[in-house]
């Protein structure tokens, strides 16, 4: 019980992962610059970014522990964590788009988050090789194939 919880929690470090990469992937095709790794800056002059990434990141996180330790097939397990990851991109996407423009209405963010979802099936990829990773860990018993 323990090892699995140890488990979830380091796979729901994978959450944060697919935000920052989604952040960055989606900020750069708004302003039509290259892909850096650069956060966007936030309009309030006290914040941080990546602080900001990883407090809108913690539902989800928790989310995801608390799940993964109730569902035992792993179908389940890689559902819960495309669905956490979307909500917490979602999240991530109402904090970020005031550094994309002044005022946006409820509609306007979720049409942008809707243009933008090609942006987040490509951040997912290292979120869920790190999950499955993961769950694949050394020590585990895998089946046998032939």
């Amino acid at each position: 019980m323990v090892r699995r919880l140890l488990t979830r929690v380091l796979q729901s470090v994978g959450l944060p992962l697919v935000g920052y990469l989604y952040i960055c992937l989606s900020s750069a095709r708004l302003a039509h610059e290259a892909f850096t790794l650069e956060l966007p800056y936030l309009v309030e002059p006290q914040s941080n970014s990546s602080i900001e990434l990883l407090i809108f990141s913690a539902p989800g996180m928790l989310l995801f522990v608390l799940l993964g330790c109730l569902v035992r097939r792993h179908l389940a397990l890689i559902a819960a964590f495309i669905i956490l990851a979307g909500a917490s991109a979602f999240l991530l996407c109402q904090l970020f788009a005031e550094s994309a423009g002044a005022t946006w209405s409820s509609l306007e963010i979720v049409s942008l988050f809707a243009y933008q979802l090609p942006w987040l099936l490509l951040a997912l990829v290292p979120g869920l090789i790190w999950l499955l990773a993961l769950e694949r860990w050394p020590g585990r018993h895998l089946p046998a194939y032939g």
